[in-house]
């Protein structure tokens, strides 16, 4: 098994978390982005939040293309949900003591869950294959 989850990276930390009842929810990083310039207490405001809240995944931008065989050049224009599956898929099969090419053939289930795709609307749609 593989997770990220605000607040924790590996499954013994999300069960710790959740034994711990801890909250993952904090202001909003400002390496994430500026809260000052989309925060408004009035609610609905477009393109405005009414809270300074999030909970955010760590270390969404240490993704190692070469490691996956894919180029710098088409991992920048990648979902970041797309690498953290990468990275989380590999974590799961080396927890598990699997080689990939065990896998051939092998009766293996995969689940997975998103909450949005919506990176390539706010990245623009750029083909960075070539």
């Amino acid at each position: 098994m593989g997770c990220r989850f605000p607040g924790a990276d590996t499954p013994e930390a999300f069960w710790q978390l959740l034994q711990q009842g801890v909250d993952a929810v904090g202001e909003v990083p400002a390496l994430r982005w500026d809260v000052d310039a989309y925060y408004d207490p009035q609610r609905p405001m477009p393109g405005k939040s009414y809270t300074r809240l999030a909970a955010f995944v760590d270390d969404v931008d240490q993704f190692d293309p070469i490691f996956f065989g894919i180029s710098p050049r088409e991992a920048v224009g990648m979902d970041p949900q797309q690498r953290l599956l990468l990275e989380v898929t590999w974590e799961a099969l080396e927890r598990a003591g699997l080689a990939p090419d065990q896998l051939v053939d092998s009766p293996t289930g995969v689940f997975v869950g998103i909450g949005s795709s919506d990176y390539g609307a706010l990245a623009g749609v750029q083909d960075y294959t070539t």
